[in-house]
């Protein structure tokens, strides 16, 4: 999975800087808070694992390359992540601990927008992409006291993934641009020979600085 991970994030880099070599094309380059959701598993009995979904928050950046006038290369990258902390009250086992959870993720999306400028101030954006999505997720302490409850492998997940958007733009180079989609894909998880597969769909969106270059 590891090797995957890597694969895929080297394949796009590669891609965006492919794209980004061409001379006389507009590009436009967003620093975004994103959000989505994050398909997971946990133990569910012996030698069973079972999904589940959760929200999480981002960071990334994403690049537009308008190869026509109307129509633009996509390219995201971001990493993702949830923590919670649940503190035991009065009628607690002796030596209880606070149960700390926590899910992190990283995506990469490659796509195509058609994008219709409006004037010279806005731009409206829709299109499809693949997706790559990682992430995992861990529980510590609890009622047992300190340790790790459990602590997943990396669960995989590959989609198709729509969305509209605009970019408003305060001046000739700064703007701000926001995003909403939807995602349709499929997951896989191992643990200690333990499989689980399964097509998960959410909830995506994100929006943030952007700049003309």
């Amino acid at each position: 999975m590891k090797l995957f991970r890597w694969a895929i994030v080297v394949v796009g880099l590669l891609s965006a800087t492919a794209s980004l070599a061409a001379e006389g094309k507009e590009t436009l380059i967003s620093i975004q808070i994103m959000n989505g959701t994050a398909d997971l598993y946990s133990p569910n009995g012996a030698d069973y694992i079972s999904a589940y979904e959760h929200s999480e928050n981002g960071r990334g950046v994403q690049v537009w390359r308008l190869m026509s006038k109307d129509y633009a290369f996509n390219f995201t990258l971001g990493i993702g992540g949830f923590s919670e902390t649940d503190s035991p009250g009065p009628g607690a086992p002796v030596g209880a601990t606070d149960a700390v959870y926590s899910q992190s993720s990283w995506t990469l999306r490659l796509g195509g927008d058609r994008a219709v400028k409006i004037g010279d101030r806005a731009i409206v954006y829709f299109g499809p992409g693949i997706e790559f999505w990682s992430g995992s997720a861990t529980l510590e302490g609890g009622a047992g006291g300190p340790g790790v409850i459990f602590e997943t492998e990396d669960v995989g997940r590959v989609s198709l993934a729509g969305r509209v958007g605009g970019v408003m733009m305060l001046n000739e180079k700064l703007g701000f641009n926001i995003e909403v989609g939807r995602y349709i894909g499929r997951a896989t998880a191992e643990d200690g020979g333990a499989e689980a597969k399964w097509w998960p769909s959410g909830f995506q969106a994100a929006g943030g600085l952007t700049i003309r270059l």
